[in-house]
Protein backbone atom coordinates (compact mmCIF):
# COMPACT_ATOMS: atom_id res chain seq x y z
CA UNK A 1 0.00 0.00 0.00
CA UNK A 2 1.37 3.42 -0.97
CA UNK A 3 0.69 6.78 0.69
CA UNK A 4 -2.08 7.72 -1.75
CA UNK A 5 -3.96 4.48 -1.06
CA UNK A 6 -3.46 4.91 2.70
CA UNK A 7 -4.87 8.45 2.67
CA UNK A 8 -7.80 7.30 0.52
CA UNK A 9 -8.55 4.50 2.98
CA UNK A 10 -8.43 6.90 5.93
CA UNK A 11 -10.75 9.34 4.21
CA UNK A 12 -13.20 6.54 3.37
CA UNK A 13 -13.23 5.36 7.01
CA UNK A 14 -13.71 8.93 8.18
CA UNK A 15 -16.57 9.45 5.77
CA UNK A 16 -18.16 6.17 6.88
CA UNK A 17 -18.22 7.52 10.44
CA UNK A 18 -19.65 10.85 9.27
CA UNK A 19 -22.38 9.07 7.25
CA UNK A 20 -23.19 6.81 10.22
CA UNK A 21 -23.54 9.83 12.48
CA UNK A 22 -25.68 11.73 9.97
CA UNK A 23 -28.04 8.80 9.33
CA UNK A 24 -28.33 8.02 13.05
CA UNK A 25 -29.11 11.65 13.83
CA UNK A 26 -31.75 11.87 11.12
CA UNK A 27 -33.31 8.57 12.25
CA UNK A 28 -33.51 9.90 15.79
CA UNK A 29 -35.14 13.10 14.56
CA UNK A 30 -37.63 11.07 12.53
CA UNK A 31 -38.87 9.31 15.68
CA UNK A 32 -39.91 12.77 16.90
CA UNK A 33 -40.84 14.20 13.50
CA UNK A 34 -43.27 11.42 12.64
CA UNK A 35 -45.09 11.76 15.96
CA UNK A 36 -45.23 15.53 15.55
CA UNK A 37 -46.48 15.29 11.97
CA UNK A 38 -49.23 12.78 12.76
CA UNK A 39 -50.34 14.97 15.66
CA UNK A 40 -50.79 17.85 13.22
CA UNK A 41 -52.68 15.61 10.80
CA UNK A 42 -54.96 14.40 13.61
CA UNK A 43 -55.31 17.88 15.20
CA UNK A 44 -53.38 16.99 18.35
CA UNK A 45 -50.44 18.57 20.17
CA UNK A 46 -48.08 15.63 19.96
CA UNK A 47 -44.96 15.02 22.07
CA UNK A 48 -44.33 18.03 24.30
CA UNK A 49 -43.89 16.83 27.90
CA UNK A 50 -40.19 15.99 28.16
CA UNK A 51 -38.33 19.06 29.41
CA UNK A 52 -35.34 20.51 31.24
CA UNK A 53 -36.82 21.86 34.44
CA UNK A 54 -33.68 23.64 35.60
CA UNK A 55 -33.93 25.92 32.52
CA UNK A 56 -37.43 27.33 33.13
CA UNK A 57 -39.17 24.15 32.05
CA UNK A 58 -37.55 24.25 28.59
CA UNK A 59 -39.34 21.83 26.20
CA UNK A 60 -37.95 22.79 22.76
CA UNK A 61 -41.04 21.63 20.80
CA UNK A 62 -40.80 18.15 22.33
CA UNK A 63 -37.32 17.35 20.95
CA UNK A 64 -36.25 16.04 24.36
CA UNK A 65 -38.59 13.11 23.77
CA UNK A 66 -35.87 11.63 21.54
CA UNK A 67 -33.56 11.36 24.56
CA UNK A 68 -36.38 10.38 26.92
CA UNK A 69 -37.54 7.53 24.66
CA UNK A 70 -33.99 6.20 24.29
CA UNK A 71 -33.38 6.27 28.05
CA UNK A 72 -36.73 4.62 28.73
CA UNK A 73 -36.06 1.81 26.25
CA UNK A 74 -32.52 1.20 27.49
CA UNK A 75 -33.62 0.95 31.14
CA UNK A 76 -36.62 -1.33 30.57
CA UNK A 77 -36.46 -5.02 31.40
CA UNK A 78 -35.16 -7.24 28.60
CA UNK A 79 -37.82 -9.95 28.70
CA UNK A 80 -37.16 -13.22 26.87
CA UNK A 81 -40.21 -15.54 26.74
CA UNK A 82 -40.05 -19.09 27.99
CA UNK A 83 -39.03 -21.55 25.32
CA UNK A 84 -37.41 -18.90 23.13
CA UNK A 85 -34.08 -19.43 21.38
CA UNK A 86 -32.05 -16.88 23.36
CA UNK A 87 -29.10 -16.40 21.02
CA UNK A 88 -31.31 -16.11 17.97
CA UNK A 89 -33.62 -13.80 19.93
CA UNK A 90 -30.61 -11.55 20.53
CA UNK A 91 -29.12 -11.73 17.04
CA UNK A 92 -32.33 -10.79 15.21
CA UNK A 93 -32.41 -7.07 16.19
CA UNK A 94 -28.63 -6.82 15.80
CA UNK A 95 -28.84 -8.11 12.23
CA UNK A 96 -31.81 -5.88 11.38
CA UNK A 97 -30.10 -2.72 12.63
CA UNK A 98 -26.56 -3.53 11.50
CA UNK A 99 -27.47 -4.51 7.96
CA UNK A 100 -29.59 -1.36 7.59
CA UNK A 101 -26.49 0.83 7.95
CA UNK A 102 -24.22 -1.16 5.61
CA UNK A 103 -26.03 -0.10 2.43
CA UNK A 104 -25.09 3.57 3.01
CA UNK A 105 -21.46 2.69 2.21
CA UNK A 106 -22.08 3.08 -1.54
CA UNK A 107 -24.30 6.18 -1.42
CA UNK A 108 -22.58 9.30 -2.87
CA UNK A 109 -23.46 12.19 -0.55
CA UNK A 110 -21.75 14.92 -2.59
CA UNK A 111 -19.84 15.45 -5.80
CA UNK A 112 -16.14 14.65 -6.23
CA UNK A 113 -13.58 17.16 -5.00
CA UNK A 114 -9.93 17.51 -6.00
CA UNK A 115 -7.07 18.81 -3.86
CA UNK A 116 -4.48 20.72 -5.94
CA UNK A 117 -1.54 21.55 -3.70
CA UNK A 118 1.85 19.88 -4.02
CA UNK A 119 3.46 16.45 -3.82
CA UNK A 120 4.66 15.72 -0.28
CA UNK A 121 7.67 13.37 0.20
CA UNK A 122 7.23 10.71 2.87
CA UNK A 123 10.14 12.14 4.89
CA UNK A 124 8.10 15.31 5.51
CA UNK A 125 5.17 13.37 7.01
CA UNK A 126 5.54 12.75 10.76
CA UNK A 127 5.44 9.11 11.95
CA UNK A 128 4.82 7.73 8.44
CA UNK A 129 8.07 8.60 6.72
CA UNK A 130 9.97 5.63 8.13
CA UNK A 131 7.32 3.17 6.95
CA UNK A 132 7.17 4.48 3.36
CA UNK A 133 10.78 5.26 2.39
CA UNK A 134 11.20 6.98 -0.93
CA UNK A 135 7.46 7.38 -1.56
CA UNK A 136 5.50 10.56 -2.22
CA UNK A 137 1.99 11.64 -1.35
CA UNK A 138 0.59 13.16 -4.55
CA UNK A 139 -1.50 16.07 -3.31
CA UNK A 140 -0.91 18.00 -6.52
CA UNK A 141 -3.96 16.20 -7.90
CA UNK A 142 -5.69 14.14 -5.22
CA UNK A 143 -9.40 13.25 -5.74
CA UNK A 144 -11.60 13.15 -2.65
CA UNK A 145 -14.83 11.13 -2.77
CA UNK A 146 -17.66 11.64 -0.30
CA UNK A 147 -18.54 7.98 -0.47
CA UNK A 148 -17.31 5.23 1.82
CA UNK A 149 -17.00 2.65 -1.00
CA UNK A 150 -17.18 3.54 -4.69
CA UNK A 151 -18.20 0.13 -6.04
CA UNK A 152 -18.82 -0.53 -9.72
CA UNK A 153 -21.77 -2.71 -8.68
CA UNK A 154 -23.24 -0.23 -6.19
CA UNK A 155 -26.87 -0.92 -7.12
CA UNK A 156 -26.37 -4.67 -6.82
CA UNK A 157 -24.70 -4.16 -3.44
CA UNK A 158 -27.72 -2.25 -2.14
CA UNK A 159 -30.09 -4.95 -3.38
CA UNK A 160 -27.95 -7.71 -1.87
CA UNK A 161 -27.77 -5.97 1.50
CA UNK A 162 -31.52 -5.35 1.42
CA UNK A 163 -32.11 -9.05 0.85
CA UNK A 164 -30.35 -9.80 4.15
CA UNK A 165 -32.97 -7.85 6.09
CA UNK A 166 -35.38 -10.76 5.80
CA UNK A 167 -33.06 -12.90 7.95
CA UNK A 168 -33.49 -10.63 10.95
CA UNK A 169 -37.26 -10.74 10.54
CA UNK A 170 -37.39 -14.53 10.20
CA UNK A 171 -35.09 -15.05 13.15
CA UNK A 172 -37.15 -12.72 15.34
CA UNK A 173 -40.42 -14.50 14.54
CA UNK A 174 -39.02 -18.01 14.87
CA UNK A 175 -36.97 -17.40 18.03
CA UNK A 176 -39.81 -15.78 19.98
CA UNK A 177 -41.79 -19.03 20.44
CA UNK A 178 -45.03 -17.18 19.74
CA UNK A 179 -47.54 -18.07 17.03
CA UNK A 180 -48.38 -14.43 16.30
CA UNK A 181 -44.67 -13.55 15.96
CA UNK A 182 -44.15 -16.53 13.66
CA UNK A 183 -47.16 -15.57 11.55
CA UNK A 184 -45.84 -12.01 11.26
CA UNK A 185 -42.44 -13.32 10.20
CA UNK A 186 -44.00 -15.51 7.52
CA UNK A 187 -46.01 -12.58 6.23
CA UNK A 188 -42.93 -10.38 6.18
CA UNK A 189 -40.80 -12.99 4.42
CA UNK A 190 -43.44 -13.64 1.74
CA UNK A 191 -43.95 -9.93 1.18
CA UNK A 192 -40.24 -9.07 1.06
CA UNK A 193 -39.33 -11.99 -1.23
CA UNK A 194 -42.21 -11.15 -3.57
CA UNK A 195 -41.37 -7.47 -3.95
CA UNK A 196 -37.60 -7.89 -4.18
CA UNK A 197 -38.14 -9.24 -7.69
CA UNK A 198 -40.14 -6.25 -8.87
CA UNK A 199 -37.82 -3.88 -7.00
CA UNK A 200 -34.81 -5.23 -8.89
CA UNK A 201 -36.60 -5.22 -12.24
CA UNK A 202 -37.72 -1.60 -11.79
CA UNK A 203 -34.08 -0.50 -11.53
CA UNK A 204 -32.99 -2.23 -14.74
CA UNK A 205 -34.44 0.61 -16.80
CA UNK A 206 -32.25 3.10 -14.93
CA UNK A 207 -29.19 0.89 -15.48
CA UNK A 208 -29.94 0.72 -19.21
CA UNK A 209 -30.51 4.45 -19.61
CA UNK A 210 -27.33 5.50 -17.78
CA UNK A 211 -25.31 2.42 -18.80
CA UNK A 212 -23.83 1.77 -15.36
CA UNK A 213 -24.45 0.04 -12.02
CA UNK A 214 -22.13 2.48 -10.23
CA UNK A 215 -24.20 4.94 -8.21
CA UNK A 216 -21.63 7.73 -8.60
CA UNK A 217 -21.63 7.35 -12.39
CA UNK A 218 -25.45 7.31 -12.48
CA UNK A 219 -25.59 10.55 -10.50
CA UNK A 220 -22.95 12.21 -12.70
CA UNK A 221 -24.78 11.25 -15.91
CA UNK A 222 -27.98 12.73 -14.55
CA UNK A 223 -26.22 16.09 -14.75
CA UNK A 224 -26.76 16.23 -18.52
CA UNK A 225 -29.42 18.58 -19.88
CA UNK A 226 -32.21 17.62 -22.29
CA UNK A 227 -33.03 20.42 -24.75
CA UNK A 228 -30.37 22.40 -22.92
CA UNK A 229 -32.56 23.09 -19.90
CA UNK A 230 -34.27 19.92 -18.53
CA UNK A 231 -32.03 17.89 -16.19
CA UNK A 232 -31.66 14.29 -17.34
CA UNK A 233 -32.87 12.97 -14.00
CA UNK A 234 -34.33 9.50 -13.62
CA UNK A 235 -37.79 10.92 -12.94
CA UNK A 236 -37.69 12.39 -16.47
CA UNK A 237 -36.26 9.36 -18.28
CA UNK A 238 -37.91 6.65 -16.13
CA UNK A 239 -41.11 7.98 -14.50
CA UNK A 240 -42.82 4.57 -14.40
CA UNK A 241 -39.72 3.00 -12.83
CA UNK A 242 -39.82 5.61 -10.06
CA UNK A 243 -43.43 4.83 -9.18
CA UNK A 244 -42.73 1.09 -9.14
CA UNK A 245 -39.48 1.48 -7.17
CA UNK A 246 -41.06 3.75 -4.56
CA UNK A 247 -44.02 1.40 -4.10
CA UNK A 248 -41.83 -1.71 -3.85
CA UNK A 249 -39.54 0.13 -1.45
CA UNK A 250 -42.43 0.86 0.90
CA UNK A 251 -43.32 -2.83 0.76
CA UNK A 252 -39.73 -3.86 1.50
CA UNK A 253 -39.49 -1.71 4.62
CA UNK A 254 -43.02 -2.75 5.65
CA UNK A 255 -44.50 0.73 5.99
CA UNK A 256 -48.21 1.53 5.93
CA UNK A 257 -50.18 0.89 3.77
CA UNK A 258 -48.13 -2.31 3.39
CA UNK A 259 -47.44 -3.17 7.03
CA UNK A 260 -49.37 -6.47 7.15
CA UNK A 261 -46.40 -8.15 8.94
CA UNK A 262 -46.94 -5.73 11.84
CA UNK A 263 -50.75 -5.53 11.66
CA UNK A 264 -51.78 -4.52 15.20
CA UNK A 265 -55.45 -5.34 14.66
CA UNK A 266 -54.67 -8.86 13.38
CA UNK A 267 -51.43 -10.22 14.87
CA UNK A 268 -50.79 -7.73 17.71
CA UNK A 269 -47.33 -6.53 16.60
CA UNK A 270 -46.01 -9.19 14.27
CA UNK A 271 -42.52 -10.59 14.32
CA UNK A 272 -41.21 -8.36 17.15
CA UNK A 273 -44.17 -8.93 19.49
CA UNK A 274 -42.00 -10.61 22.14
CA UNK A 275 -39.35 -7.90 22.20
CA UNK A 276 -38.92 -5.20 24.82
CA UNK A 277 -36.38 -2.68 26.03
CA UNK A 278 -33.28 -2.09 23.95
CA UNK A 279 -34.08 -4.89 21.49
CA UNK A 280 -37.46 -3.37 20.67
CA UNK A 281 -35.78 0.02 20.22
CA UNK A 282 -33.33 -1.54 17.75
CA UNK A 283 -36.16 -2.87 15.59
CA UNK A 284 -37.89 0.53 15.71
CA UNK A 285 -34.67 2.36 14.88
CA UNK A 286 -33.85 0.01 12.00
CA UNK A 287 -37.22 0.83 10.43
CA UNK A 288 -36.30 4.52 10.30
CA UNK A 289 -32.81 3.74 8.96
CA UNK A 290 -34.42 1.68 6.18
CA UNK A 291 -36.79 4.56 5.49
CA UNK A 292 -33.83 6.93 5.10
CA UNK A 293 -32.11 4.40 2.81
CA UNK A 294 -35.17 4.24 0.57
CA UNK A 295 -35.32 8.04 0.48
CA UNK A 296 -31.61 8.22 -0.41
CA UNK A 297 -31.98 5.67 -3.23
CA UNK A 298 -34.97 7.54 -4.66
CA UNK A 299 -32.91 10.73 -4.66
CA UNK A 300 -29.83 9.05 -6.18
CA UNK A 301 -31.58 7.06 -8.91
CA UNK A 302 -34.40 9.38 -9.92
CA UNK A 303 -33.75 12.93 -8.66
CA UNK A 304 -30.12 13.56 -9.55
CA UNK A 305 -28.58 12.71 -6.16
CA UNK A 306 -26.27 15.56 -5.23
CA UNK A 307 -26.73 17.27 -8.61
CA UNK A 308 -27.83 20.92 -8.51
CA UNK A 309 -29.34 21.91 -11.87
CA UNK A 310 -26.99 24.10 -13.93
CA UNK A 311 -24.35 24.23 -11.15
CA UNK A 312 -21.01 22.38 -11.27
CA UNK A 313 -17.47 22.66 -9.95
CA UNK A 314 -16.61 24.76 -13.01
CA UNK A 315 -19.44 27.26 -12.70
CA UNK A 316 -23.03 27.87 -13.83
CA UNK A 317 -24.19 26.81 -17.30
CA UNK A 318 -27.65 27.09 -18.94
CA UNK A 319 -27.12 26.31 -22.67
CA UNK A 320 -30.65 27.16 -23.82
CA UNK A 321 -30.43 30.64 -22.31
CA UNK A 322 -26.76 31.01 -23.35
CA UNK A 323 -25.73 31.58 -19.75
CA UNK A 324 -22.10 30.65 -19.04
CA UNK A 325 -20.38 31.68 -15.84
CA UNK A 326 -17.13 30.23 -14.50
CA UNK A 327 -16.07 30.49 -10.88
CA UNK A 328 -12.66 31.65 -12.10
CA UNK A 329 -14.34 34.84 -13.31
CA UNK A 330 -14.75 35.87 -9.68
CA UNK A 331 -11.84 38.18 -8.79
CA UNK A 332 -11.33 36.72 -5.30
CA UNK A 333 -11.31 33.02 -6.25
CA UNK A 334 -7.54 32.72 -6.76
CA UNK A 335 -6.80 34.46 -3.46
CA UNK A 336 -9.13 32.31 -1.36
CA UNK A 337 -7.18 29.06 -1.43
CA UNK A 338 -5.47 27.12 1.34
CA UNK A 339 -3.48 23.86 1.13
CA UNK A 340 -4.75 23.25 -2.38
CA UNK A 341 -8.40 23.60 -1.40
CA UNK A 342 -10.24 26.18 -3.47
CA UNK A 343 -12.88 27.57 -1.15
CA UNK A 344 -15.40 28.26 -3.90
CA UNK A 345 -15.26 24.62 -5.03
CA UNK A 346 -15.55 23.51 -1.41
CA UNK A 347 -18.65 25.69 -1.12
CA UNK A 348 -20.10 23.96 -4.21
CA UNK A 349 -19.50 20.54 -2.62
CA UNK A 350 -21.19 21.67 0.61
CA UNK A 351 -24.12 23.00 -1.41
CA UNK A 352 -24.40 19.67 -3.24
CA UNK A 353 -24.38 17.78 0.06
CA UNK A 354 -27.04 20.13 1.43
CA UNK A 355 -29.21 19.72 -1.67
CA UNK A 356 -28.92 15.93 -1.43
CA UNK A 357 -29.87 16.08 2.26
CA UNK A 358 -32.89 18.24 1.35
CA UNK A 359 -34.06 15.62 -1.18
CA UNK A 360 -33.66 12.82 1.37
CA UNK A 361 -35.59 14.71 4.06
CA UNK A 362 -38.31 15.57 1.53
CA UNK A 363 -38.78 11.89 0.66
CA UNK A 364 -38.82 10.98 4.35
CA UNK A 365 -41.60 13.53 4.86
CA UNK A 366 -43.54 12.07 1.91
CA UNK A 367 -43.28 8.53 3.31
CA UNK A 368 -44.40 9.64 6.75
CA UNK A 369 -47.36 11.43 5.15
CA UNK A 370 -48.25 8.30 3.17
CA UNK A 371 -48.26 6.26 6.36
CA UNK A 372 -50.84 8.47 8.05
CA UNK A 373 -52.96 9.04 4.93
CA UNK A 374 -53.77 5.61 3.46
CA UNK A 375 -55.38 2.60 5.19
CA UNK A 376 -53.66 -0.76 5.39
CA UNK A 377 -54.07 -3.23 2.53
CA UNK A 378 -55.20 -6.75 3.28
CA UNK A 379 -52.49 -9.37 2.92
CA UNK A 380 -54.12 -10.98 -0.13
CA UNK A 381 -54.41 -7.53 -1.74
CA UNK A 382 -50.70 -6.92 -1.16
CA UNK A 383 -49.75 -10.20 -2.84
CA UNK A 384 -52.15 -9.63 -5.73
CA UNK A 385 -50.82 -6.11 -6.30
CA UNK A 386 -47.24 -7.36 -6.38
CA UNK A 387 -47.60 -10.36 -8.66
CA UNK A 388 -50.43 -9.24 -10.98
CA UNK A 389 -49.79 -5.51 -11.28
CA UNK A 390 -46.32 -4.32 -10.31
CA UNK A 391 -44.31 -7.26 -11.68
CA UNK A 392 -45.85 -7.07 -15.20
CA UNK A 393 -45.45 -3.28 -15.23
CA UNK A 394 -41.78 -3.58 -14.28
CA UNK A 395 -41.26 -5.93 -17.23
CA UNK A 396 -43.05 -3.50 -19.55
CA UNK A 397 -40.78 -0.73 -18.27
CA UNK A 398 -37.71 -2.79 -19.20
CA UNK A 399 -39.02 -3.17 -22.76
CA UNK A 400 -39.62 0.59 -22.97
CA UNK A 401 -36.13 1.33 -21.64
CA UNK A 402 -34.57 -1.05 -24.19
CA UNK A 403 -36.49 0.71 -26.95
CA UNK A 404 -35.28 4.12 -25.76
CA UNK A 405 -31.67 2.93 -25.64
CA UNK A 406 -31.83 1.38 -29.13
CA UNK A 407 -33.36 4.53 -30.63
CA UNK A 408 -30.81 6.70 -28.84
CA UNK A 409 -27.89 4.59 -30.11
CA UNK A 410 -29.17 4.52 -33.69
CA UNK A 411 -29.89 8.24 -33.92
CA UNK A 412 -27.27 9.42 -31.42
CA UNK A 413 -25.79 12.33 -33.47
CA UNK A 414 -29.25 13.72 -34.26
CA UNK A 415 -30.48 13.32 -30.68
CA UNK A 416 -27.36 15.00 -29.26
CA UNK A 417 -27.85 17.93 -31.59
CA UNK A 418 -31.58 18.31 -30.90
CA UNK A 419 -31.65 17.55 -27.15
CA UNK A 420 -28.39 19.24 -26.34
CA UNK A 421 -26.49 16.44 -24.55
Amino acid sequence: MNLDALLTLKLQCLWALVAFGAVSSLAGLLTWGERKQVSLIQDRIGPNRANLRFIRNWRLFGLFHIIADAVKSMTKEDFVPAGAYKWMHLLAPLISLGVSFIAFAVVPFAGPFTIRWRDVPAVEIPLLGQFFPGQTLHLSHFPVSFQAADLNVGILFVLAVGAFLVYGVLMAGFASNNKFSFLGAMRAASQMFSYEIALGLSIIGVILIYNSTNLSVIVERQGALIFGIIPKWGIVTQPLAFILFFTCGLMEIKRIPFDAPEGESEIVAGYFLEYSGAKFMMFLFSEYVELIMLAAMCAVLFFGGWQIPFVSQAGISIPLLHVQFAWTDLPWVAAHKALGIELVNLAVVLAQAGFFAFKVVAFCWIMVTVRWTFPRFRYDQIMRLGWRRILPLSMVNIVLAVGIVLVEDKFKPVIQKVLGY
